[in-house]
């Protein structure tokens, strides 16, 4: 069965987040969470996790499963561009990108995300994660029987809970913050959309558990967070309306209450419509395996996810239903046309039945009788010629030869019959005027002119011939 999953790894625990997807949005099914095993290698220890959430058989390749790296492994970059054409910022990024990172472009994995444009600037998050480090991660996963189809940062993971209306009213400024032993992910969430995402520095296990019941301890933890997340707050001039907690940090004891005294801002655990503040990161990741458009995927290139079954799946359906509905409204037209044809064939044949009704005295509707009868002798339409004495007469200049031109004396064209008498340079420009109008089917047959000399040396002529491509009988206009 076609599943929408989140998966969250931690070091001691597997989250994860089930939804069932659909044209109009999302529903939430399941959000659990399991002890990872203690002892074995790490694709052992995430399969007993799954197994122990009743994950079996394991998430397969029709799932559409999303991840995310660790804030250690991922360097994040914030470029702000002076223009917001999304050909120009594919085309430059490469090169911005570059000149931030100390490794080799094809060394790395890197994506980008959008965060705003205002005042014709674009300001762009991008993550970069070296290849090795990529590969590595999604060979443990694969070992476990896992193929994500989304590797993500969790900060934009966690932007997904705001851009789908599940902290609150959208119209508020909201900063989230999912910290614990293993990480800590921070973003800023402004009219429903990110406006900041990043990694702030985690302390150890160790310290966390002593932050548990070490109120010392638990002081020098919350100072890092509130230092970081001053710098990060500071840097990007923003004030959000509340800070939201997350993780082990959400019921950390008078974490809340110090958080919000440093930071001048309400804090409180995040609510969620299912599960308890610690599994925001899961739902957060099964929101962007829903829609993963448009944000950080670091499958991609050679790391693409090439299994994509619900998606071809999902296409092929609406495909086939916009088919349904090009078949349907071609039938339709194809009916309309075959009907509008049907009706002007009719006016046709009624306008040629009138008209041969009135000619020749009776009803004929086939055009190729129609044509054939007008054009017999016993028709009144035989003497209607099929050309006219101009046309004749242009037909006529358009075969005389170009290097004999005759001065024309006297010249009389009619629809059947052609008199010509002029003058040309020699006796022999003569014949090449008569060897070029008899090319000319429709000239009847030419006979040897009447030809003189004249006094200035030249030749002068006189000839009659029919023009028979007129249909009409010799002696017609």
């Amino acid at each position: 069965m076609h599943r929408i999953v989140g998966l969250d790894q931690a070091q001691d625990a597997l989250r994860v987040a089930t939804l069932q997807g659909s044209f109009r949005g999302f529903a939430i099914q399941d959000v659990r969470s399991s002890q990872l095993p203690a002892d074995g290698a790490p694709a052992e220890r995430l399969g007993g996790a799954l197994a122990g959430l009743g994950l079996v058989p394991p998430l397969s390749a029709d799932d559409a499963v999303a991840v995310s790296l660790p804030g250690s492994q991922v360097a994040i970059h914030f470029f702000a561009l002076p223009f917001t054409d999304a050909k120009r910022i594919e085309q430059v990024l490469p090169a911005e990108v570059e000149g931030a990172i100390p490794f080799d472009l094809a060394e790395v994995v890197w994506d980008h995300a959008i965060l705003g444009q205002t005042n014709g600037k674009t300001e762009v998050l991008v993550g970069v994660v070296q290849k090795s480090v990529l590969k590595a991660h999604l060979d443990a996963l694969a070992a476990a029987g896992i193929e994500p189809r989304v590797v993500t940062l969790a900060p934009l993971a966690l932007a997904a809970l705001g851009e789908r209306g599940l902290l609150g009213d959208p119209a508020l400024s909201a900063a989230l913050l999912d910290a614990g032993p293993d990480r800590a992910d921070f973003v800023l969430i402004d009219q429903g959309r990110p406006v900041l995402a990043r990694a702030l520095a985690n302390a150890s296990a160790q310290v966390w558990q002593a932050a548990q019941t070490d109120e010392a301890a638990r002081a020098r933890l919350l100072a890092t967070l509130i230092r970081d997340l001053k710098i990060s707050l500071r840097t990007r001039k923003a004030a959000p309306q509340k800070l939201l907690l997350a993780g082990p940090l959400a019921s950390l004891p008078g974490a809340a209450e110090r958080l919000a005294a440093e930071l001048q801002l309400p804090a409180e655990p995040v609510a969620l419509p299912a599960g308890d503040s610690s599994s925001a990161l899961a739902l957060g990741l099964a929101m962007r395996a829903q829609s993963p458009r448009g944000r950080v995927n670091f499958r991609k290139g050679e790391f693409a996810f090439t299994k994509d079954l619900s998606q071809v799946r999902g296409q092929m359906s609406r495909l086939g239903i916009a088919a349904a509905v090009l078949v349907v409204l071609g039938l339709f037209l194809g009916f309309a046309r075959v009907s509008s044809l049907h009706g002007q064939a009719a006016a046709y044949d009624e306008a040629v039945c009138n008209a041969t009704k009135r000619i020749l005295g009776t009803c004929i509707t086939d055009y190729r009788q129609a044509v054939a009868q007008l054009s017999g002798g016993r028709s009144r339409a035989a003497g209607i010629p099929r050309a006219s004495g101009a046309e004749v007469f242009a037909e006529l200049v358009a075969h005389m030869p170009d290097g004999a031109l005759p001065l024309l004396e006297d010249l009389e064209v009619t629809t059947t019959a052609i008199h010509m008498k002029g003058t040309a340079e020699d006796f022999s420009k003569v014949s090449d005027i008569i060897s070029s109008l008899k090319k000319d089917k429709c000239f009847g047959e030419i006979k040897q002119p009447r030809t003189e000399k004249t006094r200035d040396n030249k030749a002068s002529f006189a000839f009659d011939f029919a023009y028979v491509c007129s249909g009409e009988a010799a002696g017609g206009a």
